[in-house]
């Protein structure tokens, strides 16, 4: 039950991430194609702040799910420490403070799991947009000269 209750998290977790960063590097593509973002350290610093930001928010959603699940299980009676709890693990810390049943307790090792593949995506966004961005700045300075 634990990997069937994990792999239907992980499923949605999926689905909350590639959204966003469908979403966002689609807004954020157009803008560059149509011009409207030139290349200068602001505009590039901003497009870096936007998408980390972007990209967090997507990881504290997936955390607040895992969160949810484990207060639905009977893990916990209050958000803010199965939030903790969630964070903990999806983050691969294992501070082992809080520490969920027998029952349930693979789903701790199932959630950092899981977030080691929604940094590794989030990672991957990250260092696609900061390429674009290099290559931006590299034709920018070609044309300049």
């Amino acid at each position: 039950m634990p990997l069937l209750l994990a792999s239907l998290v992980l499923l949605v977790n999926m689905v909350i991430q590639v959204v966003a960063v469908v979403l966002m590097l689609r807004f954020l593509f157009k803008r560059l194609a149509e011009g409207r973002l030139q290349p200068s350290f602001l505009s590039d610093a901003g497009i870096l702040i936007g998408v980390l930001l972007v990209l967090f928010a997507g990881h504290l959603v997936q955390i607040a799910v895992w969160a949810l699940l484990f207060m639905q299980l009977g893990e916990f009676d209050q958000f803010d420490t199965a939030y903790y709890h969630s964070t903990v693990n999806f983050a691969t810390l294992g501070y082992g403070d809080i520490v969920m049943g027998e029952r349930w307790r693979l789903l701790g090792a199932l959630q950092a799991a899981s977030g080691v593949l929604m940094f590794g995506l989030s990672t991957g966004t990250l260092f696609a947009i900061m390429s674009q961005l290099f290559q931006r700045r590299a034709a920018s300075s070609a044309k300049n000269r």
